[in-house]
């Protein structure tokens, strides 16, 4: 049974239209690696990195980070770094450092037409045509009939450059086949962690939409724009963004729905020709128009699409707002791959898919938040019309001495104040007899606008602002595990699921394989 009845949430949509990975504490176990642009110098992200014999591998990070396990099995074996657009690099595995990180660089690289051998028709297509011509052939490139993948997947924070909350998971998914809305798929935890060697903050898993004057929201909110948040489970939230698989529902805005929106709401550059290994793909680069972003945001993107069945290999999007200073600021960066390795019917099937965003939340670390800790009818001093309210910090007595800040309400009557005393963190309201006379109702007070006495305002939280990232490498493609224990992923945070157990000799490796060998 499927618990995702409900995956055609809007999931990512801009409020104001009209207007990687992580860097890996050093480890006994591992070798690490960066992958560089020669003619840049920026990292590249989301890099391939095989062992050539032993067929192990890794994909970099966002931030072109990788590392691979250190084993003695694979002295004799050469590292194999590939990218869409650059040229193959290698590496022997016996020279790569065991201390300090490993730079492997790669070459940008893009071919001549009349070196490959493409049908003269094609050659003068336009950009809209040759989108169009692979979103119709979709239903033909991908998979139609039932599948299952295992994946590794990880979702954690990023502030400045420090990461937060890594929580690390492997993955099954069940997918009925791209004919099939995407909402009836269904996803095993086979394993869960929380990677405890990063720090942790906590933050709430949820999302919610950032309302006028309000500055205490618990939950996560994307400037300009509201995302559905799964009931707090990112991976979910990831899942529902790979616009390919999901080309026939709603996805995010300007890309809409993929098949009927994406060619009309973009501008296509003319198609440049780039390799993936000696596969050519063209890449047309794009932007949202004009009329629909306004002067608030931007978009920019790239799409890679095989010029001999119009396969769409990979998508790149990128959302951003423009700050008061004019300056431009990513609100959110979606990156999906799919290709031919592991071949479903000889489908093309998904690599991996990796979803960011910035978000804002009330800093739980900040010290200076002034909040009432408790209040209770004054009974110390015997006065049974008083009211003690208690704060975490001194009160500011000019603040505190106007009655306009605060409203007490017995049932549906209004109370007055008589008088008001503070004294260091505590406030004692002193109510009018006659207005509470007879009255057994609950006491509520409302107080607002007073301040301690360094003049930080009641239940005013500072926020801070990060990004949340989510990413999905797949591993292995239709796999049958015999399970102890089964169970599915329900609409819970990732660590409130449960994990299915499942028997074999089958290892999985978190941060690590591509393909993967018997224990």
């Amino acid at each position: 049974m499927s618990y995702f009845s409900r995956f055609s949430v809007i999931f990512l949509i801009f409020l104001c239209q009209t207007g990687s990975l992580l860097l890996f504490s050093q480890s006994g176990d591992f070798i690490e690696g960066k992958v560089i642009n020669t003619t840049t110098g920026r990292p590249v992200p989301f890099a391939t990195i095989k062992l050539k014999t032993n067929k192990l591998g890794v994909y970099a990070n966002a931030d072109g980070d990788f590392r691979i396990s250190r084993n003695v099995e694979f002295s004799d074996d050469s590292l194999m770094i590939t990218c869409i657009g650059f040229k193959q690099s290698s590496a022997a595995y016996k020279d790569l450092s065991e201390t300090a990180t490993n730079t492997i660089f790669l070459e940008p690289v893009v071919y001549n037409l009349k070196e490959v051998k493409i049908v003269a028709a094609r050659r003068s297509m336009s950009s809209q045509a040759i989108i169009r011509r692979a979103i119709r052939n979709i239903s033909k490139n991908y998979p139609k009939e039932p599948f299952n993948y295992i994946s590794y997947y990880r979702d954690y924070q990023k502030k400045d450059s420090t990461y937060l909350n890594m929580n690390e998971a492997i993955v099954q998914t069940f997918d009925l086949g791209f004919n099939v809305y995407a909402g009836f798929n269904s996803y095993r935890l086979l394993d869960f962690r929380k990677n405890n060697e990063f720090s942790r903050m906590e933050i709430s898993p949820y999302y919610d939409i950032l309302r006028d004057k309000e500055v205490n929201n618990p939950n996560k909110v994307i400037p300009k724009a509201i995302m559905g948040d799964q009931y707090g489970n990112e991976l979910l939230v990831l899942m529902v963004h790979d616009a390919l698989r999901n080309y026939n529902q709603r996805s995010f805005s300007y890309v809409e729905t993929f098949a009927d929106d994406f060619v009309l709401n973009h501008v296509f550059s003319k198609s440049v020709e780039v390799l993936n290994n000696n596969l050519p793909l063209y890449r047309i680069d794009f932007t949202a128009k004009r009329n629909l972003t306004r002067d608030s945001l931007a978009i920019s993107g790239s799409i890679y699409i095989q010029p001999r069945d119009f396969s769409i290999h990979k998508l790149e999007y990128t959302a951003y707002y423009k700050t008061s200073k004019k300056t431009l600021k990513p609100i959110y960066n979606i990156d999906i791959e799919y290709g031919y390795e592991n071949s479903v019917d000889s489908r093309m099937c998904l690599k991996y898919v990796s979803f960011n965003n910035i978000f804002r939340v009330t800093d739980p670390t900040d010290e200076n938040y002034f909040r009432i800790i408790g209040s209770a009818w004054d009974t110390l001093h015997k006065a049974k019309t008083t009211i003690a309210v208690e704060f975490n910090k001194d009160i500011d007595r000019k603040t505190a001495s106007e009655k306009g800040n605060f409203t007490i309400n017995i049932g549906k009557k209004k109370i007055r104040i008589n008088s008001i005393q503070v004294i260091g963190k505590k406030l004692y309201l002193r109510l009018k007899d006659e207005d509470i006379l007879g009255k057994t109702d609950a006491c509520r007070i409302v107080i607002k606008n007073i301040k301690d006495t360094r003049g930080y305002v009641l239940d005013q939280r500072k926020s801070i602002e990060l990004y949340q990232y989510r990413e999905l490498f797949v591993q292995d493609y239709n796999k049958t595990l015999p399970f102890i224990d089964s169970c599915f992923v329900r609409y819970l945070p990732l660590d409130k699921n449960c994990i299915a157990r499942y028997s074999g000799n089958f290892n999985y490796w978190m941060n690590t394989p591509v393909n993967i060998k018997p224990k």
